[in-house]
């Protein structure tokens, strides 16, 4: 029973791809590389013989023991290390239980050379560097551990001992890379420190190996108490380095401090971290490599520092210590995520519950005056790091959370300066202020906190608009600030309890358009304050009728609606969606887009409308090189003749017939010249717009005639017919009078380079695939050519729809970067 009892230790004692039947137990077997030298193989064979006649009358299982050659691989030091286990668990266990079996006597007959004292040891030992280099690692590793599980802490050869094993252990692990392996040697790293004196000549190059794992660790893991020993490591090295060659260890204490700062945020380990590389500096001269270290480092530290020194100035507030050592952990974490989320929401906020508007400071205040605050400090000695770590960050978050209003400004709306150091729920409404104005503000708040959120933004009264490196942040910054808000409610005056969405001016509102698609919750009320359409969905986005609805209102896609991302992509739809809206300035209608673009420039009021919708397109297509934006019709911007003068012709979504192309005629294309206008095409550069220029790859084709028709039924509009090289002849009706003749105008097809399929290796799919695109009907844009080589875009009233005439022919098409503007 014993032995059953003991079974899976047994197991477990050997590698993984081994099996050991359940009742058959193995010993080494006679081999050259076995451990048990050869003369004493036979005698323990029948040491091992006795113990089991004891057991085979004390039992249900029938003991035997044998040579088995092979069972084990060549691993006879294995199975042997597992018996030696496996004698001192059951001798182990019967001296704590009590059981009275023969195993004893047995037991004590083998004591002098299996289980007592240093004999067995340094036998051990002896056997262990003896053969650990001419076996598997696992195997060694497995052995290494059970001399050192039969060492006493006090033999001399301990520490060799552990430091062989430590040496093999890593060897594994850089080879294989495991966690177990990591975590083995880093154990082992520890025990063989705590076995060295202070004097020890190897005790630094332990040191270094130590903090090398632990390192590899930290970066693997994160964690916090593996960075607080590299950094003790780093101090005790530094402390044992004479001052010629301590440049490199005051650096590498530095750095981690470094790690740890950007961990935590803690001021004084930043300030630790800047001294050490000062103090390395002064120990090399400028031309030595370890000054260009210190100078990289210190550049870089202070660029941290400065970072997050503007926020840490209200953090500080919090009464933390940033000192360093006298500051715990968790009040390190609370200053960091408290950093963290300041940094992403508005800086001024209404505090639902009183009522009050409040700046960082005030937040940080009812922050550290609150129950949540008081209740993470008690934690300070409970939980791992990780598990803080993340209570830390749901209670700030959940302190800091906060709801967004979007609205249609009204008359009267209540300021910044009108509500600053009052209670906006004492307010009344006069001086200017119009009470249906201030009644949506103090309501928005109340509901605000039913939905339990302390804090409430309202774009009225929470942004001080006389500074404008304010209303530049607060432009810059709303449509994030939206989108990590944990409830926007949308308040449609105009809508009662009979109407629909659509019929909302909200919907017509230039600044809603990213409000509604940055927001992940949304609630609508109507007039009255009661939801729409008696909703009681938690999110009015993820209703199916009212998603329908928004569909409908704002002809945007549910994929949109609901999961927008901010950027380039497509960026011709996001134009259309923002084309039928409108704003009170008219420069913001481009500053409303500058979220949903993701783009930063700046906030420009009292430059014309033209201007502002020119940068933004401007930086869209460098950005993306899409020119998409460049198909329109309409009146021309003084930005640049590309580009429209305002966003409405972008209301109509370009639609064009494909026509079916014919598979035989590949056969009588010249596949040579076909490969050569591919080539030429992936050539071409993405269309930017530089200094107001748009520089745009196209494929050209020169108009041969010019024939002015008949006038149109507008008597400042002409129409032309026009033929081009290559193109099948078509129509345009402009308010531009035209020159009959040839030479001055071109049309041509703006390219983007996603418009064409990779190709690999020899395969000549992407190029037919091209032919079968460049034969479909496009949009063409008519250009005139200027002096120095630059051309001027001809505004028509209708886009111009082009296609070619003979599909042989778009082999000859000619491949050209302009200048347009």
């Amino acid at each position: 029973m014993l032995m059953s009892h003991h079974l899976e230790t047994f197991a477990k004692a050997f590698p993984i791809e081994f099996t050991v039947p359940s009742r058959v137990f193995v010993v080494p077997t006679s081999n050259l590389n076995s451990t048990i030298p050869s003369e004493k193989l036979g005698q323990r064979l029948s040491q091992l013989n006795t113990v089991i006649a004891g057991l085979n009358g004390h039992g249900i299982f029938k003991w035997h023991a044998s040579m088995f050659p092979g069972v084990f691989k060549g691993q006879q030091e294995t199975a042997w290390s597992a018996a030696l286990l496996l004698l001192k668990t059951i001798s182990q266990t019967q001296t704590k239980e009590s059981i009275s079996l023969l195993l004893g006597p047995a037991l004590k007959c083998l004591a002098p050379q299996f289980l007592d004292g240093l004999a067995l040891t340094d036998l051990l030992v002896k056997e262990f560097r003896k053969n650990s280099r001419n076996c598997d690692l696992g195997a060694t590793i497995m052995f290494g551990r059970t001399v050192i599980e039969f060492m006493p802490p006090e033999h001399p050869q301990r520490r060799s001992a552990l430091i062989s094993l430590a040496n093999i252990i890593s060897e594994r692990f850089n080879e294989e890379g495991t966690k177990e392996s990591l975590d083995g040697v880093v154990a082992l790293g520890r025990a063989v420190s705590e076995c060295m004196s202070p004097n020890d000549p190897q005790r630094l190059a332990l040191y270094l190996g130590l903090d090398d794992f632990l390192s590899q660790r930290f970066k693997s893991r994160g964690a916090l108490v593996d960075l607080e020993e590299i950094i003790s490591l780093r101090r005790t090295m530094l402390e044992s380095t004479a001052a010629p060659d301590r440049c490199k260890p005051l650096l590498s204490l530095a750095d981690s401090l470094y790690e740890k700062y950007q961990k935590l945020g803690s001021v004084g380990d930043i300030e630790e971290a800047l001294r050490l590389v000062h103090t390395a500096s002064q120990l090399s001269p400028p031309e030595h490599p370890d000054s260009v270290l210190s100078q990289e480092r210190l550049t870089r530290f202070l660029k941290a520092k400065i970072r997050k020194g503007i926020v840490s100035t209200h953090v500080n507030g919090l009464g933390i210590n940033p000192s360093g050592s006298n500051s715990s952990i968790i009040e390190q974490l609370i200053e960091k995520v408290v950093f963290e989320t300041l940094e992403n929401i508005p800086p001024r906020l209404l505090h639902t519950q009183s009522g009050i508007l409040c700046n960082r400071d005030a937040q940080l205040s009812r922050f550290k005056d609150g129950p949540q605050y008081k209740r993470l400090l008690s934690r300070r000695s409970s939980a791992n790091s990780q598990q803080l770590e993340a209570e830390v960050k749901d209670v700030v978050s959940e302190c800091f959370a906060f709801a967004t209003l979007s609205h249609r400004w009204g008359s009267g709306e209540p300021l910044l300066r009108d509500v600053e150091g009052r209670n906006i729920y004492d307010l009344n409404p006069t001086n200017g202020l119009e009470k249906h104005s201030l009644e949506k503000l103090q309501t928005f708040c109340v509901h605000a906190l039913e939905h339990n959120l302390q804090w409430a933004w309202s774009d009225t009264c929470c942004i001080n608009k006389d500074s404008s490196t304010e209303l530049q942040e607060a432009i810059g910054s709303m449509f994030s600030w939206y989108r990590r808000s944990s409830l926007t409610i949308v308040y449609l005056a105009d809508i009662g309890h009979i109407g629909s969405l659509a019929s909302s001016i909200w919907f017509k509102r230039g600044w809603t358009l990213q409000e509604l698609l940055a927001s992940n919750t949304v609630l609508f009320y109507a007039c009255d304050w009661s939801l729409y359409a008696n909703s009681d969905a938690a999110n009015h986005k993820a209703d199916p009728t009212l998603l329908e609805e928004l569909c409908k209102a704002t002809q945007i896609a549910e994929r949109h609606l609901t999961g927008f991302d901010p950027g380039m992509e497509d960026a011709r739809s996001r134009l259309c969606w923002a084309s039928r809206r409108r704003t009170t300035r008219p420069e913001d209608m481009a500053y409303s887009l500058f979220g949903i673009f993701k783009v930063q420039l700046p906030v420009l009021y009292g430059e014309t409308a033209q201007d502002a919708l020119g940068r933004l397109l401007a930086e869209v297509i460098s950005r993306s090189g899409d020119v998409s934006v460049l198909d329109w019709a309409g009146e021309e911007s003084s930005f640049n003749s590309c580009f429209p003068a305002n966003l409405e012709p972008y209301q109509t979504v370009p639609h064009i017939q494909l026509i079916p192309g014919d598979p035989a005629e590949r056969k009588c294309l010249d596949l040579g010249k076909a490969q050569k206008l591919y080539d030429d095409l992936a050539r071409l550069p993405l269309a930017r717009c530089v200094h107001r220029r748009i520089v745009l790859p196209s494929i050209v084709y020169p108009v041969t005639t010019v024939t002015r028709k008949v006038s149109s039924t507008s008597p400042s509009r002409c129409t032309y017919q026009i033929h081009a090289s290559r193109l099948a002849p078509l129509e345009v009706t402009s308010l531009v009078n035209l020159d009959e003749g040839a030479g001055k105008y071109f049309l041509v097809r703006p390219w983007h380079p996603k418009s064409l399929q990779m190709q690999t290796g020899s395969d000549d799919d992407a190029i037919w695939n091209l032919l079968e695109q460049l034969e479909q009907p496009f949009n063409a844009l008519l250009l005139k050519r200027l002096l120095h080589n630059e051309y001027k875009r001809v505004v028509c009233d209708c886009t111009i729809t082009a296609r070619v005439q003979d599909p042989a022919s778009i082999l000859d098409s000619e491949v050209l970067t302009l200048e347009v503007v």
